[in-house]
């Protein structure tokens, strides 16, 4: 007997807002470099006020470079803004590759670490902003400018633009779309069985339970089923301690006749 397939609840093509989840969490890790140049501009300008102000102690070196700074006094602002791309990175990789592969786990993964990251983003974008409104466009070296950019306009586009993204991707990993391509493995049905049907106890899905043969009672013998010749109903059972009748020969059939001791008289 053919069974119709089971219809899916799952999608055959990867919907816009998956694919829209694996570009986003790349352009939330390359946003983040934008921290790298603001962090280098910031030691400019301490370098251009410690010349300033040059025979006083500002704590800065007016002869020193920014790198020298980054290396230095600074070195766990400079290994911050380089290590945060490279874990945006690699969590980036592992949802993109997660979802390309329908694994749930990567869902719930992008759920996770960019709900963890929301909020110091959020910061982030607020006070590039802010920074950028209170202060011009900063003076000095322009190193770290990229083209007509400087560091903090920069920041004031990328920090946005990251927030925004982030927030989008985290409502999209819980919405419907990504739920559907990568559901839970019992979400899926088997083929032959209908959608929350339970499966028989003790044998696996889409297999009938066997039946076992019946043991006779104890101090009897088990009789293996005869088989009926052609033309012929098969007889009932006889039960233990039952009386058979000897069987009689219909009227007008005639049959084997035993022989009397002395022919009649």
């Amino acid at each position: 007997m053919h069974n119709p397939p089971v219809p899916q609840d799952t999608p055959d093509r990867k919907p816009k807002s998956v694919t829209f989840l694996q570009v986003a969490v790349f352009v939330i890790a390359l946003c983040s470099t934008a921290l790298y140049f603001l962090l280098m501009q910031r030691l400019v300008g301490m370098i251009g006020t410690a010349e300033s102000w040059r025979g006083l102690d500002v704590g800065v070196d007016p002869d020193s470079t920014p790198m020298d700074l980054a290396t230095g006094e600074y070195l766990w602002a400079f290994a911050f803004v380089l290590g945060l791309p490279v874990v945006l990175l690699i969590l980036a990789l592992l949802s993109a590759i997660g979802m390309q592969k329908r694994k749930r786990w990567a869902r719930i993964l992008t759920a996770v670490w960019i709900g963890i990251f929301l909020l110091p983003f959020a910061a982030w974008a607020a006070g590039a902003v802010l920074i950028r409104m209170a202060s011009g466009v900063p003076t000095g070296t322009k190193d770290y400018f990229i083209g007509p950019i400087d560091p903090l306009t920069l920041n004031a586009i990328a920090g946005p633009f990251l927030f925004v993204c982030a927030l989008v991707v985290f409502i999209l990993a819980l919405k419907r779309g990504a739920r559907q391509w990568a559901p839970k493995k019992s979400a899926t049905g088997f083929a032959g069985q209908a959608p929350g049907a339970p499966a028989p106890f003790g044998a696996p899905q889409g297999f009938a339970p066997q039946q076992m043969p019946q043991q006779a009672p104890p101090g009897q013998f088990q009789q293996s089923p005869q088989q009926t010749p052609p033309g012929q109903f098969p007889q009932a059972p006889q039960q233990q301690g039952q009386f058979t009748p000897p069987q009689q020969q219909a009227p007008g059939q005639f049959g084997q006749q035993q022989q009397p001791p002395f022919p009649p008289q």
